[in-house]
């Protein structure tokens, strides 16, 4: 019985828990165009790549987008598809929290892709509660 009852007072109110996105933009990139987003942190640079974020995509096929993220460095691949769960890539851009709540993060979003123009409409969102970091976007490479 207590556990239902924690259920039913609990469940509305997780559910109505939202994420404040302090940052969105829009990228219409074509194949192996490299979208760049600057992110300066309120300390000290401590080696080169230090928080440049960079994010293309390779292949469209059978309506998977196949997305290449190199974040300070450190490169990973991602295979997105317009499906809830399976659109949207999460990484953290700090790492000096102990609460997951507090910490920066960046949601990149495949939103759409143009058959005839074979351009993908990705949608970069970032969060950041604490307000320490500074965002600046920079225009596709061409």
């Amino acid at each position: 019985m207590s556990r239902v009852l924690l259920v039913c007072i609990l469940f509305p109110l997780l559910s109505f828990a939202t994420v404040d996105f302090s940052f969105e933009y829009t990228f219409h990139l074509k194949k192996d165009q490299i979208a760049e987003a600057v992110i300066k942190k309120d300390y000290p640079v401590t080696f080169p790549k230090e928080g440049i974020l960079q994010f293309r995509w390779t292949l469209y096929q059978n309506e998977r987008l196949v997305v290449l993220v190199d974040y300070e460095g450190f490169k990973t691949q991602y295979v997105l598809e317009p499906r809830y769960g399976l659109d949207t890539i999460k990484l953290y851009l700090t790492g000096d929290y102990a609460r997951m709540d507090k910490r920066a993060f960046v949601y990149i979003s495949f939103k759409a892709f143009d058959t005839k123009k074979r351009i993908a409409t990705i949608l970069a969102q970032f969060a950041d509660p604490e307000n320490r970091l500074t965002i600046k976007v920079t225009k596709p490479k061409k």
